[in-house]
């Protein structure tokens, strides 16, 4: 075929950029697109992995149980600290009743559950 190599894998040579371009491409061309692919492949790199889209991620978190006050339940307090894309932590936090936390754990040990099924 006369287009260029859809294999891209780890191009961080020049011998494996040359080898995207399929055979019989422009000799000059291919040395000056190479040449520029290894110099600014890095810094392509860097720039996509900023740009990657992705979900925020829980950084970490902290939980306390206060006790009933007379004729109330108990309630979990839980704070997370979520890091956005842009580095920026955000603090979230809830309150869970008994009934609220139960069912929490049990979806989470459903999620649990299909991760789990899905790797094995």
């Amino acid at each position: 075929s006369s287009g260029i190599n859809a294999e891209y894998g780890d191009l961080s040579s020049a011998e494996q950029v040359t080898g995207v371009f399929p055979e019989g491409f422009h000799k000059s061309l291919r040395g000056l697109l190479t040449k520029l692919a290894v110099e600014l492949l890095p810094h392509w790199r860097v720039k996509a992995a900023e740009q990657r889209v992705s979900p925020p991620r829980l950084s970490s978190f902290s939980w306390s149980v206060a006790a009933p006050q007379k004729g109330g339940e108990p309630v979990c307090f839980l704070n997370l600290n979520i890091k956005e894309r842009e580095g920026r932590v955000q603090s979230v936090n809830s309150h869970l009743s008994q009934e609220a936390l139960s069912s929490l754990i049990d979806s989470l040990k459903q999620v649990k559950g299909q991760i789990t099924t899905m790797t094995s």
